[in-house]
């Protein structure tokens, strides 16, 4: 596949991705439920996963591999990640759902406005820790073969958690912006922006952990 197709390939999954994680923050601000949502919220990963989609936060993490390769992907993932949530987003406002929506999201932009972008960063850090978990748990449970029961038990603890915990997932986030219509704003973007930076710090740390700690010990250990 030459570059050009590539590009537009990587776009498209990344479009998708917003879409369908789009999914899963609708069922979080519809449900009161929070056990039930964050449940229902694990899907949209799970598909990510399944359909080779393109995350940021499942991503960013692999800068830790090959900064300069993996970079454009990682941005490309960024981009239209925001572009599949704004089309979804600004389509379910035309609903009958729209106002709920636009409600419950304000309630958590709320929140998101009154923190301070130190907090955003830190909650963001740790978010990015479990997404990377979530997929690296994913990849190695079909490394291994078999059904992937590790991969979707990872997927859906991971995803739970990080809701459970109040830790900050730049691309739901975006949904919450959007869908409330609080996200072309200074604070929108400075939010946003925090949390993406967290987002990255989380997921590169735990893989150069995973990388160049925990793999090679494997590997010295297989080679015994």
């Amino acid at each position: 596949m030459n570059s050009a197709k590539q590009f537009i390939f990587d776009c498209i999954k990344a479009i998708a991705s917003g879409v369908v994680i789009s999914f899963g923050a609708t069922v979080f601000l519809m449900q009161d439920n929070r056990m039930f949502s964050s449940f229902l919220f694990s899907l949209g990963l799970v598909v990510v996963c399944t359909f080779g989609l393109n995350l940021y936060t499942g991503k960013v993490g692999y800068l830790a591999d090959n900064p300069i390769k993996n970079l454009p992907l990682v941005i490309i993932s960024w981009c239209g990640n925001f572009v599949g949530m704004l089309g979804s987003s600004m389509i379910l406002r035309t609903t009958r759902i729209g106002e709920t929506l636009a409600a419950k999201g304000q309630e958590l932009v709320d929140i998101k406005n009154g923190d301070n972008l130190w907090s955003l960063f830190v909650l963001g850090i740790y978010c990015g820790i479990l997404m990377y978990i979530a997929v690296a748990c994913y990849a190695k449970g079909k490394k291994i073969g078999g059904p992937n029961l590790l991969g979707y038990l990872g997927i859906f603890l991971c995803v739970m958690m990080f809701i459970h915990c109040g830790f900050e997932h730049s691309i739901a986030d975006m949904y919450y912006y959007m869908v409330s219509g609080n996200m072309f704003t200074g604070q929108g973007f400075a939010v946003i922006g925090m949390v993406t930076l967290g987002n990255a710090v989380g997921g590169v740390l735990f893989r150069a952990l995973d990388k160049y700690v925990v793999e090679k010990l494997e590997a010295q250990q297989a080679s015994k």
